[in-house]
């Protein structure tokens, strides 16, 4: 089995559990890794035999923008279950990094898989 991803995937969102983080947009980046089958489309060399990359990109972040939730393990699991929904994969890994949320530290997050990756 293949590997799409998409990487560094900026989602301005309302997230937090302070109530100065719930009035405030903050930038979340994320990455995600789907599996695929891509021989089809490296045979056909045709953009419908594709994994919409733009589509999984711009499905999370709406997802992210238009979802208010307190933790970003909750964010993880959901954007999670969307994908593996919607785009048909069987298997999905997001990672998400919500920066400096904590003093003295640069990067804090999550990393979460689902599903099962095909062999």
């Amino acid at each position: 089995m293949d590997t799409i991803y998409i990487h560094g995937i900026k989602c301005p969102c309302t997230i937090g559990v302070w109530e100065w983080e719930k009035a405030i947009t903050q930038t979340l980046v994320l990455d995600i890794d789907v599996a695929a089958d891509i021989t089809n489309a490296a045979a056909s060399d045709d953009l419908s035999d594709a994994l919409d990359y733009q589509a999984i990109s711009q499905r999370a972040q709406s997802y992210a923008k238009e979802n208010n939730h307190q933790l970003i393990e909750t964010l993880a699991e959901r954007i999670a279950a969307l994908i593996l929904n919607e785009f048909d994969t069987p298997w999905v890994k997001i990672r998400i990094d919500k920066g400096s949320a904590v003093k003295d530290v640069k990067n804090v997050g999550v990393i979460i898989e689902r599903g099962k990756r095909p062999d």
